[in-house]
């Protein structure tokens, strides 16, 4: 998932210096056996484009994510270099034409400033979570559609705070071989003012007219329907991902056509397979790190210090906010209680959702740097509650075939107390603890919300390829971040060595690394798109997810088996199908931990789900772990297992602090369950353990039934 190659031969030559240098493979002649060279140049034809095909599929989401990143900051330059010169953008605003029609737009309507004027500058908060992507690629390669879930938080210090949620349809073109952005539709989910939350208005919306904006749109927005409190369904780029019309991410239409360019010259087919299969193990690093990130983030909110420690290299750092550098993991173990005893005691809650990853792997395999996001949910019962929000750019190094944290840095956005949000309260970083000095002081000074802070980037613009354009005032990183988060990761050499493989045996494994690389995006899209649905009350086509003997278990009303019971049991327990004006029933799903079999017919998934619900006036928030199994079912992957294990829900008046609701839901009397529960718990403030369907890292506990814990996701 490096940034686009504007030569794919030096792109080539890289990876193959790094498959030797490595020891992923020592290539003997073929057997006289072996197929003909005929058949293995169409094999590995096939393998190429099957690549070609899983790196544009990372890229687009690379350029998804980085929008969400630059929108955040005002970075309005970056921003508007992503769209394609003839691009359309719907938004509240109005509809923009042209690359810019819409780069005006940025600069003078959302940004306030004048053209050339990036950045925030004091006082304002305007973070875009983009999250739950569903994502295929167009027939032919060069275009693909994209279905996004954004959560915002707007809000000036002394001056309101504001909610707001809505989905993004995307089209996006490849040209001259980089993706861009074509066309883009906001459809409104809603937008609250922070002091009542997603409560419906007491009067109707009015027709908005024309808006009085620096820049007019080309053409005033008409989307039919704005969001809650009407009932509006976002249209769906894809048919449903559990049928064989939707359920691919790429098709063999998809994949690019033509001669590669790896494939030019005299080069014989074991340098070609050896550039194909290192291509196809750098795809399947990034997503193992996009595993570790997300477990890194379920441990962390249960306090599980030996197992967050475990995940360090031995000579790993962590700094956090400004309390300084801690060296060594022994050391970051002991740091981490700075934030808490280990493990939560009933009345504690220490949500930490990990979002909206960006991994470049380097080209020999044994590094790597991430972006990605957290947004916190804290507090005591019967005391106190805060939001928080951030980012990481973290390092990793790759020791004996296993991924581990380098070095971790997180750059707090926010943090404010519940009760007052972000219009009215901002508090400071941590600074550095007398309890436990750290080994070196804060890499840089800076401060949070309401003061403009851009974390710096380790990647540079997806379309570019150039450096970011950061403000040259208010917000700039300083030089001393910026020279840390570019220095290349340090690493010893892996001492990992596989056996030597043959030209078949190269082949089979880079074909078997590929396919599960590809389940890994399709169970992504399984899984949200299941939140989706469930979104909207879209009861066939949340069950047609589930295999024929899928099962279902939700909030402890039993375990429902087969996909036409999971059927009835949506309809009896939950009502008629489709939204109803006045109801909010959001369900934003995340942070997915996906471990595909070696054999590619199951997998187990843990995820997060985050509500936001409003009936009758009465707004109120929840969330749920999923533990999840997969099945492939006449080749698509479909729900085996659907388990929710509920932790908490709350009135949006007051918020888990003071006003969780402890009631979870029976078996239904008028449905009864096929099988009573399985697991009995009680939300919080209780505080209950939910299994882990992965092995806890080396050393610490039994191993389970999973693939290792930030290991590789096939």
């Amino acid at each position: 998932m490096a940034p686009p190659q504007r030569s794919r031969s030096g792109a080539a030559v890289a990876a193959i210096a790094a498959l030797v240098t490595a020891g992923l493979a020592v290539i003997a002649a073929a057997p006289a056996a072996a197929q003909s060279g005929a058949a293995l140049e169409a094999r590995l034809d096939r393998l190429e484009a099957e690549i070609a095909a899983a790196e544009d599929l990372a890229a687009v989401k690379r350029l998804q994510r980085a929008y969400g990143y630059y929108v955040d900051k005002g970075m309005w330059a970056d921003l508007a270099e992503l769209f394609t010169e003839d691009a359309v953008a719907n938004y509240p605003a109005g509809v923009f034409i042209g690359k810019e029609s819409i780069t005006r737009h940025l600069f003078l309507n959302v940004g306030g400033g004048e053209m050339g004027d990036v950045g925030l500058g004091d006082g304002r908060l305007y973070d875009h979570l983009s999250i739950q992507p569903v994502v295929h690629l167009g027939p032919g390669g060069d275009t693909a559609r994209g279905r996004w879930r954004v959560l915002a938080m707007f809000g000036r210090l002394g001056g309101g705070a504001t909610w707001a949620d809505g989905v993004y349809n995307v089209t996006y073109a490849k040209e001259d071989g980089v993706w861009k952005i074509r066309t883009l539709d906001y459809h409104s989910g809603f937008s609250a003012p922070y002091d009542t939350g997603w409560v419906a208005p007491t009067e109707p919306r009015q027709a908005r007219g024309p808006r009085d904006l620096p820049h007019p749109p080309d053409r005033e927005r008409n989307m039919g329907c704005e969001g809650f409190p009407d009932a509006c369904i976002a249209p769906f780029h894809y048919a449903n991902p559990g049928t064989a019309a939707g359920g691919s991410a790429w098709t063999a239409d998809s994949r690019p056509r033509g001669r590669p360019a790896e494939r030019a010259g005299e080069d014989g087919l074991e340098t070609r397979a050896a550039a194909l299969a290192a291509r196809a193990e750098r795809l399947a690093d990034a997503q193992s790190i996009e595993n570790l990130i997300r477990i890194y983030g379920y441990y962390f909110e249960r306090r599980m210090w030996d197992q967050v420690a475990a995940l360090f290299a031995d000579d790993a750092t962590i700094e956090m906010a400004q309390r300084g550098v801690y060296v060594g993991r022994a050391r970051i173990r002991e740091f981490l209680e700075l934030l808490g005893r280990q493990g939560l005691s009933n009345g504690q809650l220490f949500d930490h959702v990990q979002l909206q990853p960006i991994v470049t792997v380097a080209a020999d395999g044994l590094t790597a740097k991430a972006r990605s996001r957290t947004l916190a949910m804290t507090g005591v019962f019967e005391q106190s509650g805060e939001w928080s929000a951030g980012i990481h750019e973290n390092t990793f190094v790759k020791e004996d075939g296993v991924w581990k944290l380098k070095s971790l840095r997180y750059y707090p956005t926010f943090i404010t107390d519940y009760d007052q949000g972000w219009g009215r309260d901002a508090k400071p970083a941590p600074g550095v603890s007398d309890a436990l000095p750290p080994d070196r002081p804060p890499t840089d000074v800076h401060e949070i919300y309401p003061k403009a802070h851009i974390p710096p980037f380790h990647y540079p613009n997806p379309v570019t390829g150039l450096a970011p354009q950061y403000p040259r005032g208010a917000g700039r990183p300083s030089e001393a971040a910026l020279a840390a988060v570019l220095a290349p990761v340090a690493a010893e050499r892996s001492t990992f060595r596989p056996q030597p493989l043959d030209l078949g045996a190269l082949l089979a494994e880079a074909e078997r690394t590929i396919a599960r690389v590809k389940d890994y995006h399709e169970l992504e899209n399984l899984e949200n798109a299941y939140g989706y649905y469930l979104d909207k009350n879209l009861w066939n086509d949340l069950a047609n997810l589930f295999a024929r003997e899928g099962s279902m278990e939700l909030a402890q009303r039993g375990v429902y088996r087969g996909r036409e019971r999971v059927r009835g049991f949506l309809f009896a327990v939950f009502g008629a199908e489709g939204p109803q004006p006045g109801r909010l029933g959001n369900h934003l799903h995340m942070q997915p931990v996906i471990h595909v079999a070696p054999d590619g017919q199951s997998a187990r998934i843990r995820s997060r789900m985050m509500q936001q619900l409003s009936f009758g006036g009465r707004p109120s928030m929840g969330a749920a772990i999923y533990e999840n199994r997969a099945v492939k079912e006449d080749g698509v992957w479909k729900f085996g297992e659907v388990h929710a294990f509920n932790t908490w829900t709350a009135s949006y008046d007051g918020g888990w602090a003071r006003s969780p609701g402890r009631r979870v839901p029976g078996p239904s009397e008028s449905y009864p369950p096929d099988a009573p529960p399985t697991f009995e718990f009680e939300m919080f403030p209780t505080v209950y353990d939910i299994p882990f369907h992965y092995p806890e890292p080396a050393g610490i506990g039994a191993p389970g039934d999973g693939a290792a814990a930030g290991g590789a996701s096939r």
